[in-house]
């Protein structure tokens, strides 16, 4: 007999055991059995083991009887990686460690038979979306509840440190899971769902008052928030309706970055004074061609148009050049490079999505129906924290989100419709509503044909690597497209106020508020001053912008090297409103991006990226290929123009009459190796951690 209290896997294999006689079995039976066998644990633990064996499918419920009888589900073996081992591996604190689990995911991917993604496909198509997301999200939201209590059974009960750490690993994977889904992709209040922020906050609050209610979902008003959110169809569509014979128009960007260097110099900088530069560009392209001279050219603009435009307003950020930058450490303006990156692509998608004229010929465009962004339609910086900052970094983040909102304009009235070609999607949504239903699909033997579906390492895969595999599993070239549901995303859950989102308090009176407070201290004067509250651009976007989402199978069966883009596009609709339907707009919009990706067509397209040493293979719209390659020609052209610019401003930013030739060079391997080393000691600056043997010191 055990004189010790029982580990979570030795309780997991006693409650499958009993579970798996043909009546099955009730947690206090398993619980009186576990007594017998010198347990030492209240009924409780079992009751909340048995809610959370039932959330990842490897026992079924009955919830007709009193207590209720679980049976066994699905198994989970040695086929799939442990469960237990992915909990301990997936550590946030020690990201380098779930690199193991990252490639023992995508390897098991691979071992799931092309019909059962198929079959899964065909049983998502009569599954209604807002149902589904609900259920799935009060099943982790029960699960997360009855680790909490499992958790603070096993401290109080004085259960082995080992144990107790591999319980708060798997608590903050679990959190950071709802964190993901709940706050980050679908900005749901906590009126709606409740949960900790940190399962050690969770663990402090059960310590004093054991009978906290640390988890709480309002299924009433989960419904309400997720009809706002989720399109009332099936998980999986495919039927879909769309426009044609639209002008569209793509927008790229491209940076050329390095270092100046006066023409016969080499050496490598020292970071501080690092004489970093970026010369950056946009071009949007049409679905034209323009005869001139008896020869087809292809229809672009580009900011700017030749070098001798980069000191106009329009083409403001251009260069960035460190030099210009004082009041920005090397972090921020890192930060800021990317920043005026997307501020040149958003002027370039209102230049299309207004009248224009070629160079050269000067033909007239009309304004574009539709435009495509290789990217996000997010605005890269939306924190308001930024968006306050009385610096270089604070005017560009203005001024990117003021013209972000002149394109929301444009959407609303002009009926045009702004998309984005996400390659690389961060925003998990789908892939845990898809992991949670199979898994219960799994554990009902007879409805299903799949074996089993193990839920936490599934949830350690992408939305991209699972929604490829869902949809374009067994499709052939002909097919019809298939897709995920619409999901709208409200502009505050891009922000720095995902994780505050209240009915009571929006984030507008939170920032009104805020107003209110800094004026009365004193702080902040300047920009308060010239805040035009409700007509202010960042209050715009939180009223009135959502993002809308999905996964879309154009092509047929992809490899695994290959993954489809999540399509994002701009739906300009009341947010905070009870009455207005989003989802209205939502489908106009789509319908004309759907009509527009159609008319481009889809190409494998071939890029390179700085962190990898190979070629990746990604899935785009044929425009957003032709214009990539646009961009980057003009890019290389316009850095090799820009020598005699750069000379000449630097010259009169140095206050010298005379300079040496300036030219643009790539980084060195020991240049970026000291941007990188400064870039680390940035970081630990704002976490207030000093270096070891230097001046700075902690406090006690």
């Amino acid at each position: 007999m055990s004189t010790r209290p029982f580990t979570t896997r030795e309780r997991e294999d006693l409650f499958c055991k009993l579970a798996g006689r043909s009546e099955g079995v009730t947690a206090p039976d398993v619980y009186k059995e576990a007594v017998t066998l010198g347990d030492k644990v209240t009924k409780e633990a079992y009751q909340n083991l048995g809610r959370r064996l039932v959330h990842r499918g490897v026992l079924v419920a009955d919830d007709s009887s009193s207590p209720i009888t679980y049976k066994i589900g699905q198994p989970v073996d040695s086929y799939w990686l442990d469960e237990e081992e992915l909990a301990r591996i997936v550590d946030p604190d020690y990201p380098v460690l779930a690199l193991p689990i990252w490639k023992e995911s995508l390897r098991q991917i691979r071992q799931v038979p092309e019909e059962w993604w198929t079959h899964i496909r065909m049983k998502l198509m009569s599954e209604h979306a807002p149902d589904l997301f609900q259920r799935a999200i009060e099943s982790y939201g029960a699960d997360l509840h009855a680790l909490i209590e499992h958790t603070a059974e096993a401290i109080r009960e004085g259960a082995l440190p080992n144990e107790i750490n591999r319980l708060r690993q798997e608590g903050r994977s679990l959190i950071r899971l709802l964190e993901g889904v709940v706050r980050f992709a679908l900005g749901l209040s906590f009126e709606a769902v409740k949960f900790p922020e940190s399962i050690e906050e969770a663990l402090e609050e059960k310590k004093n008052d054991p009978n906290a209610d640390v988890v709480r979902i309002d299924s009433v008003l989960l419904k309400e928030e997720l009809g706002q959110r989720i399109a009332p169809e099936a998980f999986v569509v495919q039927d879909n309706s769309c426009e044609s014979g639209l002008m569209i128009a793509a927008v790229d960007g491209s940076s050329q970055s390095g270092v100046m260097s006066a023409i016969g110099e080499e050496n490598d900088f020292y970071v501080g004074h690092a004489p970093m530069i970026s010369i950056n560009t946009a071009v949007g392209q049409v679905n034209r061609r323009l005869v001139f001279n008896g020869q087809e050219f292809p229809v672009f603009t580009r900011l700017p148009e030749k070098p001798e435009d980069l000191q106009q307003r329009e083409n403001k950020y251009t260069v960035m050049a460190k030099l210009f930058y004082a009041d920005l450490s090397d972090a921020e303006y890192m930060h800021s490079l990317w920043n005026a990156m997307d501020t040149l692509e958003a002027r370039a998608t209102l230049r299309v999505l207004s009248r224009w004229y070629t160079s050269p010929g000067g033909a007239e465009v009309r304004p574009a129906d539709v435009v495509l962004r290789d990217g996000t339609v997010v605005p890269q910086a939306r924190d308001f924290n930024h968006y306050k900052l009385d610096t270089h970094y604070g005017e560009i983040v203005r001024e990117m989100i003021s013209l972000n909102w002149e394109i929301v304009k444009k959407c609303t009235s002009d009926q045009q419709s702004v998309a984005g070609v996400v390659k690389n999607a961060q925003v998990r949504v789908f892939g845990p509503i898809l992991n949670w239903y199979v898994t219960q699909l799994a554990a009902k033997k007879s409805a299903s044909a799949v074996e089993s579906w193990p839920l936490n390492a599934m949830n350690a895969l992408p939305d991209q690597a699972l929604l490829t595999r869902l949809l374009t599993a067994q499709r052939e070239k002909n097919d019809p497209w298939t897709r995920t549901c619409l999901v709208l995303r409200p502009f505050h859950a891009t922000t720095n106020y995902n994780k505050r989102y209240s009915r009571a308090k929006s984030p507008v009176q939170m920032i009104l508020d805020r107003k209110a407070r800094d004026l009365k201290d004193g702080e902040s004067k300047a920009f308060w001053n010239d805040f035009r509250d409700q007509a202010d651009p960042y209050v715009q976007m939180l009223n009135n912008v959502w993002y809308g989402s999905c996964f879309i199978a154009t092509v047929p069966r992809l490899e695994f090297e290959r993954f489809l883009p999540r399509i994002d596009f701009i739906v300009p609709s009341q947010t905070y409103s009870q009455t207005v339907d989003p989802m209205l707009p939502a489908k106009a919009h789509f319908r004309r991006v759907c009509g527009a990706l159609l008319d481009c067509g889809f190409e494998v397209s071939v890029e390179h990226s700085m962190f990898k040493d190979k070629s990746t293979l990604e899935v785009l719209p044929e425009l957003v290929t032709r214009t990539h390659d646009t961009v980057k020609t003009w890019a290389r052209e316009l850095r090799h123009r820009v020598d005699e610019y750069l000379s000449n401003i630097i010259g009169r930013h140095m206050h010298q009459k005379r300079t040496r030739g300036i030219k643009v060079r790539p980084f060195t391997k020991g240049e970026l190796t000291s941007l990188l080393r400064s870039l680390e000691q940035e970081r630990k600056r704002i976490a207030g951690v000093g270096e070891a043997g230097g001046g700075q010191q902690l406090g006690p």
